[in-house]
């Protein structure tokens, strides 16, 4: 595992792992049995240079979730249905860091290994 993101409402933990998976996690209180897995999300991947990846979730409502990605691509899903929402292209080298803005969530950055960062509006 990569990374670690909380969702804006503290109920999930949302993973970016070298498996090529990110994957949700309920951290509420009282959850039976091993059911802490929520979800996968599938499509970005890792590569031999394993770099820390990292993943982040719509900030403004947790309903989108994005992540870094060797494949030069930023990863967007939506979180209810775990579909590939955007495919972003654009950088260089292996994408490192996706953050939404904190209160418009069709903002996102992204930063990566050639040395530069991309601003974007969703839409």
């Amino acid at each position: 595992i990569t990374y670690l993101s909380l969702h804006p409402k503290g109920t999930h933990l949302l993973s970016n792992s070298m498996d090529q998976t990110v994957k949700s996690w309920d951290i509420q209180p009282f959850v039976v049995g091993n059911k802490r897995h929520s979800k996968t999300f599938v499509g970005a991947t890792h590569n031999a240079e394993k770099a820390l990846l990292k993943c982040s979730w719509s900030s403004s409502d947790g309903q989108m979730v994005s992540a870094g990605s060797a494949d030069r691509m930023v990863h967007i899903w939506d979180e209810f249905s775990t579909e590939e929402l955007y495919l972003l292209p654009g950088h260089k080298g292996t994408v490192h860091t996706t953050i939404f803005h904190p209160k418009q969530s069709q903002q996102i950055a992204s930063s990566s290994s050639d040395k530069t960062i991309y601003v974007g509006e969703l839409g």
